[in-house]
């Protein structure tokens, strides 16, 4: 029997935390609204998903103003970790909280497989 697209997501999400160092993924709609997350018991991944959905949105109007392009990725350094968000084909995000040591290079290079990954699932019929 063939998974479901929330199984699909469930998978990319658990390879995405095998990594290491990352402490909560997630996907989230361009409108904010949450589609699937790993997350830890303190943190509200509703309101995870709106300010990541918010953060993407400045970005974009900041982009747009200053002619730059397209975003291709945000990273946000905290004294606690990585905030990154990268999209995930028109519809979503990919983002997620890093350890504060957290080797971003191949977090990078991780992320992208799975948003292209997260990009077919949200895209078949």
């Amino acid at each position: 029997m063939s998974k479901t697209k929330k199984e699909k997501l469930d998978d990319v999400l658990t390879g995405l935390m095998q990594v290491g160092q990352i402490k909560a993924c997630g996907i989230v709609s361009k409108e904010g609204l949450l589609i699937n997350s790993r997350t830890p018991p303190d943190v509200d991944a509703r309101i995870f998903s709106a300010l990541c959905s918010t953060i993407m949105g400045a970005a974009e109007a900041a982009s747009g103003q200053l002619k730059t392009g397209t975003v291709a990725q945000i990273s946000v350094k905290t004294e606690k970790g990585t905030i990154v968000l990268i999209h995930a084909g028109l519809k979503a995000i990919l983002t997620l909280l890093t350890d504060p040591e957290a080797q971003l290079g191949l977090i990078f290079f991780e992320m992208e497989t799975r948003a292209a990954q997260v990009e077919e699932i949200l895209s078949e019929m």
